[in-house]
C-alpha cells in the first residue's frame, strides 16, 4: 500500500512515497504544462531530402491512410504510431555515419 502523498511516477520510489514525491509530480506537471503551451511536430519532412520523402510515403501514403481507417486499422492511433516511428527512423538515418571513399 503506498504511502499518502505518494506519487507513482517517483523515479526514487516508484509510487511507495518518499521525500521526493511531491518535488517529482511538481516536476512532472511543469513539463506537461510546457508540452501543451509549446507542442512540437512528431515528424516533419524536408521535401528536398529523398530518405525523408520515402518515409513519408511509407508512413504518411495512402496505403497508410487507408490501413488505419480500414477493417483491421487502428485510426488516429496507427497514425501516431506511424509518425513517431518514421521520426525515430528519420533521426537514425540523419546520424548514421558516411560511408568512406574508396580512393
Amino acid at each position: 500500500m503506498a504511502a499518502k502523498g505518494a506519487y507513482a511516477g517517483c523515479k526514487w520510489c516508484g509510487g511507495r512515497g518518499c521525500l521526493q514525491c511531491d518535488i517529482e509530480r511538481e516536476k512532472d506537471a511543469k513539463r506537461d504544462r510546457e508540452q501543451l503551451e509549446n507542442p512540437q511536430p512528431i515528424f516533419e519532412a524536408d521535401l528536398n531530402n529523398p530518405d525523408d520523402v520515402a518515409l513519408l510515403k511509407l508512413f504518411f501514403g495512402r496505403e497508410a491512410i487507408e490501413h488505419a481507417w480500414g477493417k483491421n486499422g487502428d485510426g488516429v492511433r496507427e497514425i501516431g504510431r506511424n509518425a513517431a516511428i518514421a521520426s525515430l527512423l528519420q533521426k537514425l538515418h540523419r546520424e548514421k555515419p558516411e560511408a568512406p571513399n574508396a580512393s
